[in-house]
């Protein structure tokens, strides 16, 4: 009983442990988000060379999808066609929600008409032809007016995420009904030891002891199987759920004044 005691412990000593060292991990990404938001604030004061610059460092310590349709945005109001191709199909292969998807490819089809033109030597929403590359209206291409506010939330995590979280979830399903039995093999098991105690109180034998001695044995080998099984299930368990829900990025896009932003929440 003592040493299924020391087991249960444990299971529940490993819990909070696992969960300081997911709050241990949120501090990682904290330049991350620093740099995200700093590039979102270059981006509404159409600063776009910083705001690519920031939204590139932010991507290169956290690659979030949010990042690339950012970064698409900000090269396609720079006037940039080729690269904001290349971050719209990159950030089209995550494979986000149907609106968000439908509203990148038709950004993509913009800035692919802008680069067949540019190919043919010509102009470019009013720009001369030698200026390659360039878009003269910066005038962000708005799926809204101006004056209205459309959020969606893209808070779909990625499928190895969610293996992870039911995985995670599942083990400690299994674990917790695992200390369960082993509970009640260990209930059993000191009824017998008591059934022993009192018979031999009585004046009883070792042979007639015997065999409630032996069912009380078998008990206590089970509780302590399955309670080392369970206690190792529910930690397990707290740990690779904990590990799927960092790897998720929540996402939010949303049509602003300066066009249409994606928005990043790293959940720890």
């Amino acid at each position: 009983m003592k040493r299924f005691a020391l087991i249960v412990a444990l299971a529940l000593l490993l819990v909070p442990l696992a969960a300081r060292a997911d709050e241990a991990a949120s501090s990682v990404p904290a330049k991350a988000k620093m740099l995200a938001a700093r590039g979102r604030a270059a981006h509404d004061a159409g600063n776009y060379n910083e705001a690519i610059a920031a939204f590139t460092q932010a991507y290169a310590m956290a690659p979030a999808p949010a990042l690339l349709f950012n970064l698409a945005q900000a090269y396609r109001l720079q006037g940039n066609c080729d690269d904001a191709a290349l971050m719209y199909r990159r950030f089209i292969a995550t494979n986000p929600s149907p609106e968000v998807r439908s509203l990148a490819e038709n950004h993509l089809a913009t800035v692919e008409r802008c680069m067949h033109k540019i190919a043919l030597n010509i102009p470019v929403d009013g720009t001369p032809a030698s200026a390659p590359g360039f878009v003269a209206s910066a005038a962000p291409m708005r799926s809204a007016p101006a004056s209205s506010s459309v959020s969606v939330a893209l808070d779909r995590p990625s499928r190895k995420a969610e293996l992870e979280k039911d995985i995670g979830i599942g083990l400690v399903i299994g674990g917790s009904t695992s200390l369960a039995i082993a509970t009640y093999y260990a209930f059993r098991a000191h009824n017998a030891s008591n059934d022993v105690a009192a018979a031999y109180a009585k004046g009883a034998k070792w042979k007639d002891v015997a065999p409630i001695d032996a069912r009380g044995k078998s008990a206590a080998t089970r509780a302590q199987l399955f309670g080392v099984g369970g206690a190792l299930g529910v930690a397990g368990g707290v740990v690779t759920y904990l590990i799927g829900k960092h790897s998720e990025a929540p996402l939010t896009v949303a049509t602003t004044g300066h066009g249409v932003e994606v928005g990043m929440t790293w959940a720890f």
